[in-house]
């Protein structure tokens, strides 16, 4: 239901639905998924609160608007927002519960074909973030069509050899199969890492880099540029433009927006020339 191989990547523990179109789900993350923040005690992990919504979304796709499982889904949007402020925790397990509205987007032979989805996340009755993600699913066929060549999942090691990783310390981070990005000769300028060692972001075989595989290498460049600042993500909004390819390199970029007491990061993707992706990342920030 969720698209993932290993159980222990599943964070969704269940579902109910509430109304027409309102469910709640919950889950469950184990210890560990908080980590250490210098100054800052333990924060969530950007990357587990994003693998949540996307479980959830699926989960909801599936199971209530009947999106079948041999379909691929493209999606369009991902945002979600946590606080800053809520420390997670850093040795137990942390149940969340998930409240969700639902929007159809698009309908075949009178079955829908896409779902806007909006939730509230909360803790202990502790309200702690918030998501909106809108994606459709489209049959086999037609998925072959639009991805051509790139059709064919791919189960090894990608065609081109993975840049050289920055330093995985600098982004709390316990080895290069955690990197998303590597370095470039301008500052501003990196290019996206594809490692299939990190299960997180690479579960099973797949045909083009995941959409939380960007995410996650937008999130590490905020961090990269703010430092030895701590920089903290509240609230993260991606558009997904074209596919990214395991067969060239992605070039990402930044630029910042200062306000009062807080940072946005704008990452931007490009491949072949054609941007692919663009995330923005904000969060307090006090230099």
């Amino acid at each position: 239901m969720v698209h993932l191989c290993h159980d222990d990547a599943v964070l969704c523990t269940g579902r109910q639905r509430l109304g027409a179109h309102r469910f709640a789900v919950t889950a469950a993350w184990p210890a560990g998924t908080s980590v250490p923040r210098p100054g800052h005690g333990t924060h969530h992990d950007g990357i587990v609160v994003a693998q949540t919504i996307r479980q959830a979304a699926l989960l909801l796709a599936h199971a209530e608007y009947g999106a079948p499982l041999a379909h691929a889904t493209l999606l369009r949007t991902f945002d979600f927002a946590i606080d800053p402020a809520w420390p997670g925790s850093p040795d137990r397990p942390t149940a969340l519960d998930i409240d969700v509205t639902a929007e159809e987007t698009g309908h075949r032979g009178g079955r829908p074909t896409g779902v806007r989805l909006r939730m509230t996340v909360t803790s202990a009755g502790r309200a702690v973030g918030t998501a909106d993600t809108a994606f459709e699913w489209i049959p086999p066929a037609v998925y072959r069509r639009l991805r051509g060549a790139y059709a064919r999942a791919v189960d090894v090691q990608p065609p081109l050899p993975a840049p050289v990783p920055v330093d995985p310390s600098v982004l709390g981070r316990t080895g290069p199969h955690q990197i998303a990005v590597g370095a470039t000769d301008r500052p501003d300028r990196w290019v996206l890492r594809t490692d299939f060692s990190d299960t997180a972001l690479y579960d099973h075989p797949v045909d083009h880099v995941p959409g939380l595989a960007l995410i996650e290498a937008a999130q590490q460049i905020a961090t990269l540029i703010t430092a030895p600042h701590t920089f903290l993500p509240a609230d993260t909004r991606t558009t997904f433009d074209r596919y990214v390819e395991f067969d060239q390199p992605c070039h990402l970029t930044a630029r910042t927006t200062r306000g009062a007491g807080t940072l946005a990061v704008e990452v931007s993707g490009h491949q072949a020339g054609e941007l692919v992706f663009r995330t923005t990342v904000t969060g307090p920030f006090h230099p």
